[in-house]
């Protein structure tokens, strides 16, 4: 049986050649530049093969590099979205802190403007429907609130106290419909009453004289008639006017100047308060200790 990895005859002669052809290419490269030229020709021949054999990894190279740079840009994009979204919660808190300072120094301003001493509250409850219209303080008798005081902000008028615990103070506004504020017309000085009638947003003034020189826009105060309101402050706007020719009476709608529905800080005003009937001293009874009689005349004390 014939042997098929003998080795091939005749093949050690070219191996020996091509071996002794290399060792004298090096030798003569290696004394000489005379093969400069045959390697830069060689070099710029097997540059393509050497790149088409670079390429795989490169490519590798870029795919993986592709991956992660886009799988950065997802995550930096998250955060940015996440960012933006802490940010624009920020900026929504600053600008309700931004009109809260503006409400306060509003406020302060008003205050300022007041000749009465007052007392700066605070809303804890709201109570509005068309059958009544309260409000909640945070202020009570122990900051010298008392039942009947006028309660303000820095447009006008808001209403009045008519209960008042240690700690509380609920006010009952002039839009409630069981109540009812003495006022002044501004450019004619005619006196008039304003009717509460369950909305934020309206007064009535009733039975007016068919003559009365009424006109939309004409501006209300307190007159400060019945001791409750102090006198001269806004109170309303008239926007409408209504003439009854049956009756022989006019009728106004008026809308409050003061914010009844957005407010949330006020003033209490801490002028004195005319007392209820049921404290009214009666006639001939004693004056109130450190009271004195304005009917006497003061006299002087004798030396």
């Amino acid at each position: 049986m014939k042997n098929i990895f003998q080795p091939a005859r005749g093949t050690l002669l070219p191996v020996v050649l091509f071996v002794f052809i290399a060792v004298s290419l090096m030798f003569i490269d290696h004394r000489s530049r005379n093969l400069e030229p045959l390697r830069v020709g060689i070099s710029v021949l097997i540059s393509p093969l050497r790149q088409l054999i670079n390429l795989p990894p490169q490519a590798g190279n870029w795919v993986l590099q592709w991956f992660r740079a886009q799988e950065a840009l997802i995550l930096e994009n998250e955060n940015l979205r996440d960012r933006e979204r802490l940010l624009n919660a920020r900026l929504q808190k600053m600008a309700v802190l931004s009109a809260e300072n503006a409400r306060l120094r509003s406020l302060l301003g008003s205050a300022r403007k007041v000749a009465d001493t007052v007392i700066v509250a605070e809303l804890l409850e709201v109570d509005q429907n068309p059958y009544r219209q309260l409000i909640l303080l945070n202020k009570g008798s122990l900051d010298d609130l008392r039942e009947g005081q006028a309660v303000i902000d820095d447009y006008g008028i808001m209403g009045q106290i008519i209960h008042v615990t240690p700690n509380t103070a609920t006010v009952k506004l002039i839009s409630d419909p069981e109540h009812a504020i003495p006022v002044q017309f501004v450019r004619g000085g005619a006196r008039s009453v304003a009717f509460g009638n369950g909305s934020t947003d309206e007064l009535e003034l009733r039975f007016l004289p068919a003559t009365a020189d009424i006109e939309p826009g004409d501006e209300l105060v307190s007159s400060g008639l019945g001791g409750r309101f102090p006198a001269g402050y806004p109170v309303a706007t008239i926007v409408s006017v209504r003439l009854d020719k049956t009756q022989g009476f006019k009728s106004a709608i008026a809308r409050p100047r003061a914010r009844l529905d957005r407010s949330r800080e006020v003033l209490v005003i801490k002028t004195p308060v005319a007392p209820l009937p049921s404290e009214q001293p009666r006639e001939g009874s004693a004056p109130a200790p450190g009271s004195e009689d304005e009917t006497e005349p003061h006299k002087e004390p004798q030396s």
